[in-house]
């Protein structure tokens, strides 16, 4: 409808794609030790993404920069329940606008060897990312088409509105056969009506559009319903994360992915300005909605603050424990004749204990998950340690985790010939800034 500017699909056109869609499909990085499965029972969590700002407890709240932007990809190098770098986990607002993405990809391809996010506002960005994840696994573009490395996030301009550059973005990744997880932005009361059921209609409704339009391009395009289905505060308008009815929405999303047959992500979002007990109950919240609705890929899952303003290093370290908590809690729990302890139970007399039982012993190592940032001393052992609360032991951890980290070896040539590509494409650009 050429007035209106309005495309209206047909169930049969939505049907017909969604029988060309996977139902499950993997993601190569560089190492293929680390490739991710999207589908099926598999979860995966990455790291905060699009943030201008950066924030830690000695350094105060900043806007963001290479150098932090680069610690944060160390961090999720360093930390294995971070499964994938998000798209930018802060803005270098210091680099030119229209090439920093090249200066961000280089700084994942070589400081990690995990998979990440590219940027799809716009063909070349997209296209940059997918070219340079070719060079980085030694593969040409239609070998990686068929064995893909790179997502992206389609974020819907809601209500109903996909904007050019995000169309463009969607279309070249799905001619280049690459991941695209199309997400709704929907804040109820603002972005759609106010009612949770109203807003997983018009959520399901774009979801379907873009999953829609990527088989259109290129049928068996890899795809993931996305949802970020959340509410704002109906005092101010300000968008409100990890509420009840972001916790409802992540779930009912998941059905509805799992009624198309198709991958799903979402995220774990909190609203707080502080790494403090709002930001961890939200972010407690948000997780278990997404993991009780089978989600994929959770996406923003560490370092997310101030409703996506601020990536937070303090952050990161409480979300890496709530994740780290969340993995266990999900691991199956053994039921062989050993683990029933009968002789250990024998043992003991009543009333006795079991602190010196062969049975305990053997297993006291490894038999309960070990906090990272969690401290279960006592009070008085505490005080003596130097009481340090939470926060002050997060900003610890972040530090010891960038003393620690080790950069994945990469090949000589690889390397210069990534070198090579970003030069490249920084003179076409400043030759043509729509290149």
């Amino acid at each position: 409808d050429h007035g209106s500017m309005n495309v209206r699909v047909d169930r049969g056109m939505v049907e017909e794609a969604l029988r060309s869609t996977r139902s499950s499909y993997t993601l190569t990085p560089r190492n293929p030790a680390r490739a991710i499965h999207l589908g099926g029972s598999t979860i995966n969590f990455t790291l905060v993404a699009g943030p201008p700002n950066v924030h830690d407890m000695e350094r105060g709240r900043r806007a963001g920069n290479m150098q932090d932007y680069q610690d944060f990809v160390r961090l999720a190098q360093h930390f294995n329940c971070i499964h994938m770098l998000g798209n930018q986990v802060c803005a270098p607002i210091e680099l030119p606008a229209n090439t920093r993405h090249m200066d961000t990809y280089f700084a994942n391809l070589t400081l990690t060897d995990k998979c990440f996010h590219v940027s799809a506002i716009g063909r070349g960005r997209a296209l940059d990312g997918i070219e340079m994840m070719a060079i980085a696994r030694g593969l040409t573009l239609d070998e990686m088409a068929r064995d893909p490395a790179v997502t992206t996030i389609i974020s819907v301009n809601s209500p109903r509105r996909f904007d050019e550059m995000m169309a463009e973005g969607l279309m070249t990744m799905a001619e280049y056969g690459q991941s695209v997880a199309v997400t709704p932005f929907t804040l109820m009361g603002a972005m759609t009506p106010v009612t949770l059921a109203a807003a997983l209609c018009q959520q399901n409704a774009e979801a379907l559009f873009g999953v829609t339009l990527t088989q259109l391009v290129n049928p068996g395009t890899p795809v993931m319903y996305g949802a970020f289905t959340s509410n704002v505060d109906m005092k101010s308008g300000a968008p409100a994360f990890g509420t009840p009815e972001n916790a409802k929405a992540n779930i009912i999303a998941g059905q509805l992915a799992r009624r198309y047959n198709l991958p799903y992500r979402t995220s774990n979002a909190n609203a707080s300005n502080v790494v403090d007990l709002q930001a961890a109950y939200e972010t407690e919240m948000a997780t278990w909605g997404a993991v009780l609705g089978g989600a994929n890929l959770i996406y923003h899952a560490v370092g997310w603050l101030e409703g996506g303003l601020t990536a937070s290093y303090e952050k990161l370290v409480l979300d890496v424990e709530i994740l780290q908590n969340m993995m266990e809690f999900l691991r199956p729990l053994p039921f062989q004749e050993d683990d029933l302890g009968f002789e250990a139970i024998k043992s003991v007399p009543a009333g006795g204990h079991f602190f010196g039982a062969e049975h305990t012993m053997s297993r006291y190592t490894t038999a309960f998950y070990q906090p990272m940032l969690s401290n279960w001393q006592n009070y008085g052992a505490w005080q003596e340690a130097g009481g340090k609360d939470a926060l002050e032991r997060a900003t610890e951890l972040w530090q010891q985790a960038l003393h620690d980290y080790e950069e994945p070896v990469m090949d000589a040539a690889i390397r210069e010939e990534l070198d090579a590509y970003v030069a490249h494409r920084r003179e076409e650009i400043a030759a043509n800034p729509e290149a």
